[in-house]
């Protein structure tokens, strides 16, 4: 097997990290990629999620919840400005376009869905204060719907992600059976 600069096109061996043609570095794959069934890749979800979970149970500090929504929010941005500035070459533009906008509709989904979710503690907080039954029912009504629509979104962005992730991976074979014929070199 080789590896395609994405950059260029040029054909490495598998030992090079970087293009030996235009000197980009090389997209890494996985051997777990050539199998049929892929796993979807949540752990940015499933961190979420566990964390407002323990944040509605007062298992973790609100510090503690922000922090780890800090510091995804940061890990995706930085993925959507990498992406954003990605120069592909022409010939490859119509391989890896349609991936790139659903990955990064995906990337501004899960932002959104980080920031959604980033008033919970600020209701928690109106929560604990309360002073009436009726005043606790509307916000634990209010809490339940962030907490809600925040991992709707997150899940509905994965899921852009994960399908982003798919088409990169068979577009890539597509591209590489194409420029050689059908056979891998």
């Amino acid at each position: 097997m080789s590896r395609i600069c994405i950059r260029c096109g040029h054909t490495n061996p598998d030992t090079e990290n970087y293009c030996v043609k235009c000197g980009a570095t090389l997209p890494r794959i996985s051997q777990a990629v050539a199998r049929p069934a892929r796993v979807k890749v949540t752990k940015n979800y499933d961190t979420i999620k566990l964390k407002v979970e323990q944040l509605l149970s007062y298992e973790i500090s609100v510090d503690e919840y922000l922090n780890v929504l800090d510091n995804i929010y940061s890990k995706v941005e930085e993925a959507a400005n990498t992406v954003s500035s990605m120069e592909i070459p022409e010939d490859l533009l119509p391989y890896f376009k349609e991936q790139i906008e659903i990955g990064l509709t995906g990337i501004d989904m899960f932002l959104q869905a980080i920031n959604e979710l980033r008033v919970l503690p600020e209701l928690l907080e109106e929560l604990d204060n309360a002073e009436s039954d009726e005043v606790r029912e509307n916000l634990l009504q209010e809490i339940e719907k962030i907490k809600d629509q925040g991992l709707s979104l997150a899940a509905e962005a994965t899921e852009h992600l994960n399908i982003a992730l798919d088409m990169a991976i068979e577009n890539m074979s597509k591209w590489k059976e194409e420029e050689t014929g059908g056979f891998y070199v």
